[in-house]
């Protein structure tokens, strides 16, 4: 049975993704994914996808990210200090006021309103709110909802903002380097046909393995962090990392699925309960949002849109994912977005805690 749930599951997910993308939506193969497998989950509860294929997405997308990060970048990152840390104070101030405007109009405590409102990855906060008294389940819906929230209504707006302020651009010819891979050469070589994939294999076993052990030693993201620095410290030293563009689609579907995984049919009942501090916590998350990147931008000068996306609370792996679909610098905001993650899982519960024994 689980065996054909699984396949359900992927099932529903490929038909959405595939809807989506063809409909020219937003981040179209994880929105429709997603949309879909909720839709399955109302209908036909299913039992959750196995944890060692969010693991393979994890790799798969940080591969995909760090196979674009060049030795430019990297000489860039000096500049990613300052923005990074003005993201977290921001974020943290109001995510204080955020949860505390949650806990005086609801019905909720302190502790679950501080943690439902925390820029962190759902599940990362719904374990760690538990330690500390909180109702894990509101925290993980809550933070479910703002990411449906981010997917669903933010993004198109991102669109329109790029449509403004980024002109279509004239076409840019690669590299050399990646026409050979990207494209058939007229007079193909025997033993050069195949580059691509020999390309392709050590950027995979680069991706891989940093992934793998950062994940076996339990690092928070361990998997897309370490296979997107493994991949990145390949392309930087060797300038020959590669990965197909092809694959963002199924990567995205895989997403989605995941995330439209997180709400079952009590879940989706419970939602009414909640209906007060969610309107709060898409508010906040406007906030956040945007004010952050005010701020960023106007310190850093960094260009609004990557702004924007690494300001943007959402998940790591499908804020990349969605930063690549809109045509955004990716790795900076894969960075930004790592920064944010790691800083709030291991600042945040601490600097909460103490918020909380003053609020009493």
């Amino acid at each position: 049975m689980e065996i054909l749930s699984f396949l359900l599951i992927i099932a529903v997910a490929i038909a959405g993704g595939l809807a989506g993308h063809r409909l020219k939506l937003p981040a179209g193969g994880m929105l429709g994914a997603m949309i879909a497998v909720i839709i399955l989950q109302m209908i036909f509860e299913q039992s959750a996808l196995p944890r060692g294929l969010q693991v393979v997405l994890q790799l798969a997308s940080g591969t995909m990210i760090g196979s674009r990060v060049t030795k430019k970048d990297a000489l860039d990152l000096k500049r990613l200090a300052l923005p990074t840390i003005i993201i977290i104070i921001c974020m943290f101030i109001i995510n204080i006021a955020i949860g505390s405007t949650m806990y005086r109009f609801s019905k909720l405590d302190i502790v679950t309103a501080l943690f439902a409102s925390a820029p962190g990855g759902m599940m990362d906060m719904a374990i760690i709110s538990a330690e500390l008294g909180a109702n894990p389940a509101y925290v993980a819906l809550l933070q479910l909802s703002r990411l449906m929230f981010i997917f669903t209504c933010m993004v198109p707006f991102y669109r329109k903002i790029i449509a403004k302020i980024k002109p279509p651009a004239d076409p840019v010819l690669p590299e050399p380097s990646t026409i050979i891979l990207e494209s058939k050469p007229q007079n193909p070589d025997p033993a050069y046909r195949y580059i691509w994939v020999r390309k392709l294999c050590i950027t995979l076993l680069c991706g891989c393995t940093t992934g793998l052990v950062l994940w076996l030693l339990d690092i928070p993201a361990g998997a897309i962090i370490g296979a997107m620095l493994g991949t990145a410290i390949c392309n930087i030293v060797t300038a020959k990392a590669y990965f197909p563009s092809r694959a963002r689609l199924p990567l995205q579907v895989l997403a989605g699925a995941f995330i439209g995984m997180r709400m079952d049919r009590a879940s989706i009942l419970a939602i009414g309960n909640l209906l007060i501090p969610a309107i709060i916590l898409f508010v906040g998350v406007i906030v956040i949002t945007f004010v952050t990147a005010f701020i960023v931008r106007k310190i850093t000068g960094l260009e609004l849109t990557t702004c924007l996306l690494a300001s943007t609370p959402g998940g790591l792996t499908e804020m990349a994912l969605m930063a690549d679909d809109l045509g955004l610098d990716a790795p900076k905001i894969a960075i930004l977005q790592t920064a944010r993650l790691m800083s709030v899982i291991i600042f945040f519960p601490t600097m909460l805690y103490f918020v909380i024994r003053i609020i009493g």
